[in-house]
């Protein structure tokens, strides 16, 4: 993406999952093209990205809106989550680059600045999450699984966001990444994968007190 591309597509991602846009909220293409100063072509391309990742609804002719909250929908995404989360670590462990190993570092010291220094940014701690993920799926090399998860990542940070965000409980998640690049560096990939699993079982145990939907 272009950089207004990619801000547009930021924004609107973050808007979304901290329910600033709403389930049901009509996205107006004019409206939008004119916030953020981006054209008719590159908006339907960050578009095109959101609903791949289930966030927004596409209607030809009639609208775009932002997709419902479907709390069945997580706990089948998640149950399925929870296998292939581990398998792209395992094969992120044998095929990560220096330079995705330096991002997944970079990401860590970023977070270990905020939690240190006191001085928290929601919107920065979502992003770095969501980034430290998307750095592991497209480290697996396999394109078909990096789509599949990246959808399923960003429904997982907006259910998230609604029922338990917090940065005391983002930082928590962070230490499973710790534990992860650790193993990644080791090239465990067997480790690898224990760790990403249960990283994800956590996310479901922490709903499901929340909640009691899964």
């Amino acid at each position: 993406m272009t950089s207004t591309k990619q801000k547009t597509y930021e924004d609107l991602k973050y808007r979304i999952i901290t329910q600033q846009l709403a389930p049901g909220d009509l996205l107006k293409d004019k409206e939008i093209m004119e916030q953020y100063g981006i054209g008719r072509t590159p908006l339907r391309d960050v578009f095109l990205e959101l609903q791949s990742e289930g966030l927004i609804n596409r209607v030809p002719r009639s609208g775009t809106w932002v997709a419902p909250m479907d709390f069945n929908f997580l706990k089948q995404i998640t149950e399925v989550r929870i296998g292939i989360e581990g398998v792209a670590a395992e094969l992120t462990a044998s095929r990560i680059t220096e330079k995705q190993l330096a991002s997944l570092k970079s990401i860590l010291e970023e977070v270990e600045h905020f939690e240190k220094g006191g001085q928290v940014n929601d919107r920065a701690l979502i992003q770095l999450e969501s980034e430290f993920h998307n750095i592991i799926y497209s480290s697996t090399g396999n394109p078909q699984l990096e789509k599949l998860l990246r959808s399923y990542q960003s429904l997982g940070a907006r259910f998230w966001h609604y029922l338990v965000f917090s940065p005391e409980q983002m930082f928590e998640q962070f230490k499973s990444h710790h534990q992860l690049l650790e193993a990644i560096e080791k090239k465990d990939g067997s480790l690898s994968k224990t760790i990403a699993e249960n990283h994800i079982r956590v996310y479901i145990d922490i709903i499901d007190r929340k909640l009691g939907v899964l």
